[in-house]
């Protein structure tokens, strides 16, 4: 046998061989195809979130007290009014959308949808991480018909914030514990930042899982160093602009103790102990998820047992869901739960754990009926808001089911029902509210028709 000469031996085993360069190749194009084909269910995705919107779109600044609060804001004087701790960043994304749309409360909406675009796409682009992505395209697109989710595309809140950022913090988060990117550890330190700017709140939700992807990611002091750097430039900007608008960093300040101790006073466990705290929060918050996703907490349930199951080889990812969901259901059940937004940080996590509940309990006959499966819960939920009709309200129970659950459908925004308990002088506490389902009894007053 003759050896072969040096360069055909490169030629044959080297890393700039035939076959390595052939391997790099195919490594290239199947990104480039993943990529693209990401791109494209993400177009998708958005254009249906639009598409499917827009006929909701009024004139009326829809959502309690708080629609006019958010258009007198836009003004950025002393008059900032919104509930604290201010959101500066979503009154500053109303302003930018006002400049395009002369009718403020279609700059509202305008944002929300644009949230509500980001949010399904990175619930999407997360579920790629734990499933198919014909099943993450199903999941995201069950995401986008969530009563909940569609409802708050037409109501002036900044609840879609959540919706918008979280996901994208367990999306680049996720890929950073897995590969250790820079770019992705940067993702998650920017998608938090501008969260906190828009929504400050964002310090206690988000924090939490942004530094558990980045403990177990095992980020360099370095990179810790930079992302921190981004998040105390973050904050001081959403601090320091509140307080410039409101008049001072002490105005600024009493406003938030107010605003804390007025949710305190009004809802928390450790003021109105465990009935009207914490079994009162709970139970809203509960009404308010089932309503929204209880077609999908049989097969998260079973996802759940099977994780609980396997929960020793798993226990890193069931930790991150916990940082993930834990700190807005300590604020929900402890504090305050008394808007429907407040299971948006929970939603996300929810449906990707519905899917792979169907891919446990539906995978095993084809890859087909998980998504079959996914598709057909979300019709339905879709259904769900586009059908349901407001009660006509002749008792205090009817009224209790439209302001706690029909009122977030599109009747209820196109009847522009506005109404809390308190607009009818029906008493919120968790007794009173038990009896009249139970033995309803007239209403005792009602508002002025919006």
């Amino acid at each position: 046998m003759t050896r072969p000469a040096p360069g055909e031996a490169q030629a044959e085993s080297g890393p700039m061989s035939v076959a390595g360069i052939g391997r790099q190749q195919n490594r290239a194009t199947a990104t480039a195809t993943g990529v693209g084909r990401d791109f494209l269910i993400a177009m998708l995705l958005g254009s249906g979130v639009v598409a499917t919107r827009l006929p909701y779109l009024h004139h009326f600044a829809l959502m309690g007290k708080d629609g006019p609060l958010y258009i007198q804001a836009l003004t950025l004087d002393r008059a900032f009014d919104v509930p604290m701790p201010g959101n500066l960043g979503y009154v500053l994304l109303g302003k930018l959308a006002n400049l395009g749309l002369a009718n403020p409360t279609h700059a509202y909406l305008a944002v929300n949808i644009a949230l509500t675009c980001v949010g399904v796409v990175f619930a999407y682009l997360f579920a790629t991480l734990i499933v198919s992505r014909p099943l993450a395209a199903a999941t995201a697109f069950s995401f986008a018909c969530n009563p909940m989710v569609w409802w708050h595309g037409a109501v002036i809140a900044s609840y879609p914030v959540w919706i918008a950022v979280l996901p994208a913090i367990g999306y680049f988060g996720l890929r950073f514990v897995r590969g250790r990117a820079f770019g992705d550890l940067l993702g998650a330190t920017l998608a938090l930042g501008v969260g906190m700017i828009l929504r400050p709140d964002l310090l206690a939700f988000g924090t939490p899982l942004w530094f558990g992807c980045l403990v177990w990611g095992r980020a360099r002091w370095r990179d810790w160093l930079i992302a921190i750097t981004i998040l105390a430039m973050a904050c001081a900007f959403w601090f320091f602009g509140t307080a410039w608008v409101l008049g001072g960093v002490d105005v600024y300040l009493e406003r938030v103790r107010a605003k804390s101790a007025g949710d305190a006073e009004g809802f928390s466990f450790q003021r109105r102990g465990l009935v009207e705290g914490l079994l009162r929060n709970g139970t809203k918050y509960g009404f308010f998820l089932a309503w929204s996703s209880i077609l999908f907490l049989i097969p998260f349930s079973i996802a759940v047992v099977h994780r609980l199951r396997t929960l020793s080889l798993c226990w890193r990812g069931t930790l991150l869901a916990l940082l993930w969901v834990g700190p807005s259901w300590y604020f929900s059940f402890f504090v305050f739960a008394g808007n429907a937004g407040l299971i948006f940080p929970f939603l996300p996590l929810l449906y990707v754990g519905a899917a792979q509940g169907f891919d446990l309990w539906l995978g095993r006959r084809g890859t087909v009926q998980p998504v079959v499966a996914m598709v057909v819960l979300g019709l339905l939920s879709a259904l769900q808001f586009v059908a349901t009709p407001l009660l006509p309200e002749t008792n205090q129970r009817q009224v209790i089911l439209n302001v706690m659950f029909f009122r977030h459908t599109g009747a209820g925004i196109r009847q522009r029902y506005n109404y809390n308990l308190d607009d009818y002088r029906i008493s919120p506490t968790l007794a009173s509210v038990s009896r009249q389902i139970k033995s309803p009894e007239p209403i005792p007053y009602f508002p002025p028709k919006n």
